[in-house]
């Protein structure tokens, strides 16, 4: 089995050809759906933007279940 670090490492065009032969409908759609994509730099920009705004929603998030953990370990 393929990792992701191996997926990441691919230029874009392979990782998009990748995906929409992989056998699994959600890959496949994205795929597609990436193939489509414009990426001209405004997109790209944006993009990262949003892998920023997820970041940190995913580092607070584990946060805030740290925090949960923690409470249930004093009880």
């Amino acid at each position: 089995m393929t990792d992701r670090t191996y997926y990441r490492a691919l230029p874009t065009v392979l990782l998009i050809e990748q995906a929409r032969h992989s056998g699994d409908e959600l890959t496949i759609a994205l795929g597609e759906r990436l193939e489509e994509y414009d990426c001209d730099a405004e997109t790209i920009a944006d993009l990262l933007e949003d892998n920023k705004n997820l970041d940190r929603r995913i580092d607070a998030l584990r946060a805030e279940l740290n925090g949960l953990y923690a409470q249930l370990e004093m009880n």
